[in-house]
């Protein structure tokens, strides 16, 4: 049993009517229905079911699962008089729902856990709060807390399936590498809070540059990757010189000192210098080498 201390400082504070009628409504609205991956490289990942959905591996499925052992359209999950139904499209290694194989169709109920290849999908009803939660949660595993960007497992899959899907479909895609320029300087003279402070400033500036044109991360310490789909060499040398003149006019200013650090930035277009995201990251790094070795502050290819 918990009991609180007589001295200690803390106070309830008294909660508004209005709040406590907000959280009241949240709670009591209807439940949505939802499915949430629970295992697989997609873990995390939360879709509200309101019509029908087709999940399998291919890229124009509403829900595209990376996962070799699902087929290419593997299930739907549809809405029938208000309740929610899993059916198979004639996948090769089938649905199983709990502990029981389905054959052709299954109704869900809250908390089913269903497995399409080996990843596990739970379906349940949510209500607003919940929402609210799982919304939460989705954040802290997708984004980087530091950059705002993209986490890196979760680049890794969307990069894949987005170069995949892009070239697939007879267009270019573009992937840059960028590698801040300084900041070994910064953290030798004012200390590492002030390195991270700039990592974390330029990788929001990334992401408000690339924002509705691609997807990027923080590749690893002041390195960045992005993916840009359907722009060739030009186009993406557009983005990327876009980046450098944000990173050049920002004031990078923490508690009174101003730092400013560079950008070098390789880029590598699919499919002339590769067919998959690994292939053109690394040719987007040697690039990436190469304007470190010029001079840094530019672009190269």
């Amino acid at each position: 049993m918990l009991v609180s201390s007589p001295k200690d400082p803390c106070k309830t504070i008294a909660l508004t009517e209005s709040l406590q009628s907000k959280l009241r409504a949240r709670a009591s609205a209807p439940r949505k229905p939802f499915l949430v991956v629970l295992h697989g490289d997609d873990i995390g990942a939360r879709f509200r079911i309101e019509s029908a959905l087709i999940v399998g591996r291919d890229a124009g499925c509403d829900i595209t699962l990376n996962d070799a052992g699902v087929s290419t359209e593997h299930a739907r999950f549809e809405v029938r008089d208000g309740e929610v139904w899993v059916v198979d499209l004639d996948s090769t290694n089938g649905i199983s729902v709990n502990e029981r194989r389905v054959a052709t169709a299954a109704r869900l109920k809250g908390g089913d856990n269903v497995f399409l290849g080996s990843t596990v999908l739970r379906f349940d009803w949510l209500d607003a709060l919940e929402q609210g939660l799982h919304d939460e949660l989705e954040r802290l595993i997708n984004i980087d807390e530091l950059t705002g960007l993209l986490q890196k497992r979760r680049f890794d899959t969307d990069g894949t399936q987005l170069v995949e899907t892009t070239l697939r479909d007879g267009r270019p895609v573009t992937v840059l590498m960028m590698d801040l320029d300084g900041i070994k300087r910064i953290n030798d003279n004012h200390g590492h809070v002030f390195g991270a402070h700039c990592i974390a400033e330029a990788g929001a500036l990334v992401g408000r540059v690339i924002k509705g044109r691609g997807i990027a991360t923080r590749w690893g310490g002041d390195e960045y990757s992005a993916v840009l789909p359907e722009l060739d060499d030009e186009g993406g040398k557009r983005v990327a010189e876009e980046i450098l003149a944000t990173i050049r006019a920002h004031a990078f200013v923490r508690d009174g000192v101003h730092l400013q650090p560079g950008m070098s930035i390789g880029l590598a277009v699919g499919p002339e210098q590769g067919a998959d995201l690994e292939t053109l990251q690394r040719r987007a790094d040697e690039a990436l080498y190469r304007a470190k070795r010029a001079g840094k502050g530019r672009v190269s290819t």
